[in-house]
């Protein structure tokens, strides 16, 4: 589990330093909004009013690179906390300009487990690749193994949340389809609106109303069921592929991506990635003992 740990900080890390480098041009544009669109949320409650240009583009700046040493394992204690304060100020303060996201907020969740536990940069790091990781204290294993289940939960949690949310707001009647058709139509008549892309498959679905129940039932039924990933590495992958499925069926039908999610990263911890970061680190280990060969010794 030290492996799949070091392999977690890479994945999660790596992913926010792309993330707020894409996303740079969007978060800067802020700068030039109106303030009364401004309310501060989460974090950033206590703000009443839009930081100073001068801030937003250092978190613009400065984030990307920390994320990027935090996950190379670089300085790690200094780096992956700098990582996770500007991510997270980033993107609260995205979002208190009048419309909340919520596909970042499991990426910030992992980065602020991993950031706690130095222990993820022990090794596949600036300071170590080779393919067993450094020599670790005898409790290293049971300590790594504890926090990729703490990250597993946060993963399964996430899913269950959003299920139990579902049945909460719309009870049964979610069952049935019908909110899940306004949902559709009301997505996919304001990106129309606003000249945004539409869902492919969105009027499909709506014009063969027969899918939307079934289509309901299969989206909660991935949501509540999420917690017997944790069971077993079968279960794991089984519920890894239907969720994997879920999101490429809501960006079909509602052109919502989560590439978080889309892309795997948010179910790594349940799955054993570390075979990944070992092959890499193989062929590091060749590379180099090959260099060495080739230096003249003379």
């Amino acid at each position: 589990m030290t492996q799949r740990l070091a392999m977690l900080r890479i994945l999660v890390f790596g992913y926010a330093a792309v993330w707020t480098i894409v996303r740079a041009p969007h978060l800067l544009d802020t700068i030039d909004l109106a303030a009364r669109r401004f309310a501060g949320i989460g974090p950033l409650w206590w703000l009443n009013e839009p930081a100073p240009a001068l801030v937003i583009i250092a978190a613009v700046a400065l984030t990307p690179i920390a994320c990027g040493a935090a996950a190379l394992g670089w300085r790690y204690r200094l780096s992956s906390w700098t990582a996770v304060v500007g991510f997270l100020f980033l993107t609260t303060y995205r979002n208190s300009w009048g419309q909340i996201f919520h596909t970042e907020n499991l990426v910030a969740l992992h980065m602020g487990v991993l950031a706690l536990f130095p222990m993820a940069a022990a090794c596949w790091s600036m300071a170590d690749w080779s393919v067993d990781g450094t020599d670790a204290p005898a409790d290293h294993e049971a300590r790594s193994r504890a926090v990729v289940k703490a990250l597993s939960v946060l993963t399964v949690g996430t899913y269950f949340v959003a299920g139990v949310a579902k049945l909460r707001i719309s009870g049964f009647g979610w069952i049935d389809g019908d909110v899940l058709r306004h949902q559709i139509a009301f997505d996919n008549a304001r990106k129309e609106l606003l000249g945004d892309p539409t869902a492919p498959f969105g009027a499909l679905m709506l014009r063969n109303s027969w899918m939307l129940a079934p289509a309901a039932i299969a989206a909660i039924a991935v949501e509540l069921a999420a917690p017997l990933a944790l069971i077993g590495r079968r279960a794991a992958w089984i519920w890894a592929g239907m969720a994997v499925l879920f999101h490429f069926v809501i960006l079909a039908v509602m052109a919502i991506v989560f590439p978080y999610h889309l892309i795997g990263i948010a179910l790594a911890p349940l799955l054993p990635i570390e075979r990944l970061g070992t092959t890499v680190a193989a062929w590091h280990c060749r590379f180099r003992r090959r260099s060495t060969r080739l230096r003249p010794t003379g």
